[in-house]
């Protein structure tokens, strides 16, 4: 949540809306990014199910989890693994 995340930074909510906003992205930018970074990880690293992996990247939903990945990166989870494993 963007609360904690400013408390971890340290900033308000709105200091660190703005600094973001001065950096051209937006929080829930990062969040896609980083739940992003973590599922393509474990999608070639390990042999983690795609259920297994949208829960580790806090997706109540393997489907919504499934559209937001085809939404970033234009293939669907499955799909992604096989091209990064080949």
């Amino acid at each position: 949540h963007l609360a904690l995340a400013a408390e971890l930074a340290d900033t308000s909510v709105r200091t660190l809306q703005r600094r973001l906003g001065d950096l051209g992205i937006s929080y829930s930018e990062v969040v896609d990014r980083a739940r992003f970074d973590v599922a393509s990880h474990l999608l070639t690293e390990t042999d983690a199910s795609s259920v297994e992996i949208a829960q580790a990247i806090a997706y109540s939903d393997p489907s919504h989890f499934a559209r937001a990945f085809r939404r970033l990166t234009g293939v669907s989870p499955h799909e992604y693994r096989a091209q990064h494993r080949a």
